[in-house]
């Protein structure tokens, strides 16, 4: 696939892949790009009337103000919060096509101008017996953003992705670093100007941490604001235009 898009991969689980997603996809569509999104495979999802509900996917419909159906842009869903193929071996029958979700985004990709897909877990997370999101990375072809801590311990991680990714063929935007914990340590002082002498790739943020009330809307716009209003994070949008 060489349409336009962005891959979205975390350098572990919980670092805020979702958050980041919702907040771009929202800037891109304030600024008049049609954006479609995309979670392909979501673990931990809800139970509900009608099946398991991807509390990720709809976050990031609701972002993108996206119409098109949450079988397209959540075909596979687990309800264990771990890796699918973890999730399998714990009994969730379910196997994972990647031509279904070749199938799925090429409709979105006819339905919009430019595609954020978002991940799960890392890059090695183990999707089947004999796949990882390396393997989901590739079937799409686009850029690859990495998301990862902004605290202590995001060095290690995110230089392991960074060239464990690249001497693999990922072709990476840049890494943005996520304030997850409400009050900074000490490393974060130094995170961002140590990761940028180690790497050739930009490096934005870190993103800053946030509390709302209102819900899930109120959340998306204020990332989205908070995106678009950090100095060095307005050079990823303006990259993606």
């Amino acid at each position: 696939m060489r349409h336009k898009g962005l891959f979205i991969t975390g350098t572990d689980t919980g670092v805020g892949k979702t958050l980041i997603s919702g907040a771009i996809a929202r800037s891109l569509v304030k600024k008049g790009i049609h954006c479609g999104v995309m979670k392909p495979i979501e673990s931990g999802c809800r139970v509900g009337k009608k099946g398991l509900i991807p509390q990720d996917g709809r976050y990031l419909q609701q972002a993108a103000h996206s119409k098109a159906s949450m079988e397209q842009i959540t075909p596979y869903r687990f309800q264990k919060p771990l890796a699918p193929y973890a999730a399998m071996l714990s009994g969730e029958s379910q196997s994972i096509s990647f031509s279904h979700i070749l199938e799925s985004a090429n409709a979105l990709l006819d339905q919009h101008d430019f595609l954020i897909v978002e991940g799960v877990g890392g890059l090695l997370a183990p999707l089947t017996q004999n796949s990882s999101v390396m393997d989901l990375i590739r079937l799409f072809n686009f850029p690859v953003l990495l998301v990862g801590r902004s605290g202590l311990g995001t060095l290690n991680h995110t230089l392991l992705s960074l060239r464990y990714g690249a001497a693999e063929g990922l072709s990476f935007a840049g890494v943005i670093l996520n304030q997850s914990a409400a009050k900074p340590d000490l490393s974060e002082k130094t995170n961002v100007t140590i990761l940028d002498e180690q790497t050739q790739h930009p490096i934005w943020g870190p993103f800053p941490f946030f509390k709302t009330k209102g819900g899930r809307a109120r959340r998306i716009e204020k990332s989205a604001a908070l995106l678009d209003e950090h100095d060095s994070l307005k050079t990823l949008i303006q990259q993606l235009l």
